[in-house]
């Protein structure tokens, strides 16, 4: 192993980015570097806490950009890497003391994982109380944890593996981008059938396992859209097998009918497709967010 890369595709404002870092930067083991891929956050609005931190702002003309787009976004920042295995963090999170160490045993042993995460208000308890607390005092995702289950219950808020093994099944599969949800459920069964023998289940672990805010936090605006600022002007299309109505406009589109469930990547990405902007993070600060 060369290195672990913690993705975080940030979409909610500074606030919660910076407790993600400030949990981090409180781990027995630390990540290598933490890529926040974000057009909302410049570098001077996030520190470091004494972390490698990067962000990364991306644009393109094929790919939507400013809606429905944080499969995108974690396919960024893993083709932007260079550290052999990478771990997908969502923003509104808090990752726990031993989520590092954990992440890096369990690659260890298996090319990729699913971790877990316990809900918790997040208005109740600080960082520091969240750090503190055991797991059984959050409500599980899963019933149980530390069990099979199928590929439904894959969820890229916390999900590490081989950075290459991921490039070669094409990512997180950019066609669910029209349906707002299921690109790591696809991927979790597409790794299941290419890794584990055409296999129908897949193991959530706990550790590691990440808090996760029982209320919903509101997103930050977009800075950058790439769509229509009014109605779209679609027109019928196919996306490879996938009928899908698309923009005459913009890059969007919508899948019309069919599963999109398969043991291949219908659009998997394609990095000459999106320019980025890669900016070290220098600002530092001892401070517990808040």
């Amino acid at each position: 192993m060369t290195g672990l890369d913690i993705i975080i595709p940030a979409m909610h404002p500074a606030a919660c980015v910076a407790n993600v870092l400030y949990s981090l930067s409180r781990n027995t083991v630390r990540p290598d570097v933490v890529s926040v891929v974000s057009n909302e956050l410049d570098r001077d609005d996030v520190p470091n806490y004494g972390l490698t931190v990067r962000v990364i702002r991306f644009a393109s003309e094929h790919y939507l950009v400013g809606e429905r787009d944080v499969a995108l976004r974690r396919n960024v920042g893993i083709w932007s890497s260079t550290c052999s295995h990478v771990l997908t963090f969502d923003d509104d999170q808090i990752a726990p003391p031993n989520l590092v160490e954990s992440s890096l045993r369990l690659l260890e042993q298996k090319p990729y994982f699913w971790g877990h995460y316990r809900y918790a208000d997040f208005s109740a308890h600080g960082a520091d109380e969240l750090l503190r607390m055991e797991a059984a005092r959050g409500r599980p995702r899963e019933h149980p944890p530390n069990a099979w289950h199928q590929w439904t219950s894959c969820d890229a808020g916390l999900f590490g593996a081989e950075r290459e093994l991921v490039q070669r099944l094409g990512g997180f599969d950019l066609i669910f981008c029209g349906r707002q949800a299921g690109e790591d459920q696809n991927l979790g069964r597409r790794l299941a059938w290419h890794v584990d023998h055409h296999a129908e289940r897949v193991f959530i672990h706990e550790p590691p396992f990440a808090w996760h805010p029982e209320e919903r936090i509101a997103l930050a605006k977009p800075r950058y859209r790439n769509l229509c600022s009014g109605e779209h002007r679609l027109i019928p299309a196919w996306v490879s097998h996938v009928e899908v109505r698309r923009c005459e406009a913009c890059p969007y589109f919508e899948v019309v009918t069919g599963n999109l469930f398969s043991s291949e990547a219908v659009l998997p990405f394609d990095p000459g497709k999106v320019a980025t902007i890669v900016e070290g993070v220098a600002r530092t600060t001892d401070r517990q967010p808040g």
